[in-house]
């Protein structure tokens, strides 16, 4: 658990003790609005994935701008956490099959409307099952396989037969499809979008076998928020569930190059031992570097190169970072948010260059 050294509002950023969190409100808020006003005049609509950013200040500012509906998380904690902060449209875009989470899942949709998936028939007879007991009713969608290699039917008379044991079973309630779309993997951005739509497709011929079947298919979501310019031509899916897009990382800004890096993780130089090194405050626990590391900015020639657990080393080419002194500060972007906000507890907001308040990442370690 983070222990921050709590700061007073107005703040400036560069007195901020590190290593912290940093968000810059200004850049969240034109990151919402541009992303999600690229669905303004479809039929295709954001469903936010809090997984990523863990913080109900951050959802409300997403469903209050338009474009948005609901919101999807990855746990059952995580559920609880975002009902009991008044969010009252949430899916739950996994499985949930132990009975313990599955009485959990029940309690809550006593309390909202809560969606769940689902790939195996055994599951649907025990969501059924506990559902009926306590007189709620779960919105259950089918899972996919379309290209990402984990959960989900195959997109054929499985995925039909599964469709069909949902919408006959007491307590659920057969809302449609979800499918999640791999994300980029190579430097081409026209592959990928080649790619992307081959994997919508896929989603989309399984709600045509669904419909030639007799079957209504109210819904298909689709996860990934790079996947949306796609997603938004493609008659037929009516949701995007997407997490990255209002604080941004470096892996995703290649596909998304006119949102902006809003998370930062700042940090302080300790130690300059020799003019092409300089080491850092905030090591593996402060930017969760699992996926790649960090890109340190404003500092051309400046590399975040290695982490131990206290520890990032800065390799620097001749002539650079010579402002990387002991004592000053230094940013680094996270290459993939999810792992990075994990570490931390509390977002710093920040507009102006100074601190406007502590927001806590409420659904933090809720992985069970």
């Amino acid at each position: 658990m983070e222990r921050p050294i709590f700061q007073s509002v107005g703040t400036p950023v560069e007195e901020l003790d590190t290593p912290a969190l940093v968000v810059d409100l200004d850049l969240m808020e034109r990151n919402i609005q541009t992303y999600q006003g690229y669905f303004a005049g479809t039929s295709t609509t954001v469903r936010p994935v809090l997984t990523s950013h863990l913080c109900p200040q951050v959802a409300r500012r997403q469903l209050a701008a338009p474009g948005s509906r609901g919101v999807a998380v990855t746990t059952v904690g995580e559920a609880e956490v975002f009902v009991a902060a008044g969010f009252d449209d949430v899916l739950l875009s996994n499985q949930v099959v132990t009975a313990s989470k599955i009485r959990r899942l029940c309690g809550l949709a006593s309390q909202a409307n809560i969606g769940v998936a689902v790939d195996n028939a055994a599951n649907v007879a025990q969501l059924s099952e506990a559902a009926t007991a306590v007189g709620v009713e779960l919105g259950v969608l089918v899972e996919i396989e379309a290209g990402m290699g984990r959960c989900g039917v195959a997109p054929d008379a499985e995925a039909v037969a599964l469709a069909r044991a949902l919408n006959d079973a007491e307590g659920l309630n057969f809302r449609g499809i979800m499918a999640t779309v791999p994300g980029p993997t190579g430097d081409d951005p026209q592959d990928h979008a080649r790619q992307t739509r081959k994997n919508l497709q896929v989603a989309l011929g399984a709600k045509d076998l669904m419909e030639s079947a007799g079957l209504t298919v109210p819904e298909v979501s689709v996860g990934g928020a790079h996947c949306h310019a796609a997603a938004g031509e493609l008659p037929g899916i009516t949701e995007v569930r997407a997490g990255r897009y209002p604080l941004m990382d470096v892996r995703l800004q290649t596909y998304l190059p006119e949102l902006s890096l809003a998370a930062m993780v700042l940090s302080t130089v300790i130690s300059r031992p020799v003019d092409d090194m300089a080491v850092l405050d905030a090591g593996h626990k402060a930017t969760g570097p699992d996926h790649g590391r960090p890109v340190i900015q404003g500092h051309p020639g400046a590399t975040a190169a290695r982490f131990s657990a206290e520890h990032g080393v800065v390799e620097l080419e001749t002539g650079a970072g010579e402002a990387l002194v002991p004592g000053r500060k230094a940013t680094l972007a996270p290459w993939e948010l999810a792992s990075c906000v994990n570490q931390y507890d509390y977002i710093r907001a920040v507009r102006g260059g100074k601190l406007e308040g502590y927001w806590p990442l409420s659904a933090r370690g809720r992985f069970a």
